[in-house]
């Protein structure tokens, strides 16, 4: 197939690249909504089978990129399937997916099997998770072990390493939003960790980012938040010295 992958996050959007080239498919990556749209309706391209389009992403939603797709010439007669890739499958993400006409719904991290099974359905507004089904577990060994069936040794320690940096420097940034009371961009860093968390095997982290996510979305900067942020805290440690361990093994 042709995908088109729409991730603005880097290092989920290099292990979606590296999974998807893998399993023999062809792949474009953008890193936002016009973007995607430019890719997507563009009269002297290839076209795609399947558009793969985070729920969230810069310029503009991917809900309203799809809309923008959906209703283009140039994609009315030969309609590529679309599913959201979103981190936590909240009921809201799931109405936006309903309405905006996409096909379906994946949550983080991205796996084969996942997209086999929601591929495998003619329409689905439901989501199919790539999350492993050991929900108490602290880690899953297998998303790493994946990644480094896919890549050189030495692209998936860069790519691991450069996973470790980018949560160490989301949890800064989450620090701030919280120290000027902004739920809003406090939860908007919770999805991030979430989605960079689980695609590379940190469970409990995921586990906790989407907890403060939603509490966030709940009640704002509050008592229940501030005890979602504290089980953050607890998680953070033991994700970034099992990422810095991948890199020495």
């Amino acid at each position: 197939m042709r995908v088109l992958v729409a991730e603005d996050e880097t290092v989920n959007r290099m292990a979606a690249l590296a999974l998807l080239r893998r399993a023999g498919h062809s792949v474009v990556a953008v890193e936002d909504g016009p973007s995607a749209v430019a890719a997507a309706t563009d009269p002297n391209g290839d076209g795609f089978d399947l558009l793969l389009m985070d729920l969230g992403l810069p310029g503009f939603d991917g809900d309203e990129a799809v809309r923008r797709i959906r209703s283009h010439p140039t994609t009315t007669n030969a309609a590529p399937r679309i599913l959201m890739l979103t981190a936590t499958a909240t009921p809201d993400g799931l109405e936006r997916c309903r309405a905006c006409g996409a096909d379906g719904l994946l949550t983080k991290p991205l796996r084969l099997d996942a997209l086999e099974t929601a591929l495998s359905n003619n329409v689905s507004n439901n989501a199919t998770s790539g999350a492993p089904s050991e929900d108490s577990a602290a880690f899953a060994p297998n998303a790493i072990a994946q990644m480094r069936d896919l890549l050189p040794a030495d692209r998936a320690n860069a790519l691991i390493a450069k996973t470790a940096d980018t949560l160490r420097q989301y949890r800064t940034i989450l620090a701030d939003a919280w120290t000027n009371g902004d739920p809003r961009a406090a939860g908007a860093m919770a999805h991030k960790i979430a989605g960079v968390s689980g695609q590379y095997g940190c469970i409990a982290l995921r586990r906790a980012a989407q907890g403060l996510e939603t509490a966030l979305e709940r009640g704002g900067i509050v008592d229940g938040a501030r005890t979602a942020l504290a089980l953050l805290d607890d998680a953070y440690g033991p994700a970034l010295s099992y990422l810095d361990r991948q890199t020495q093994g």
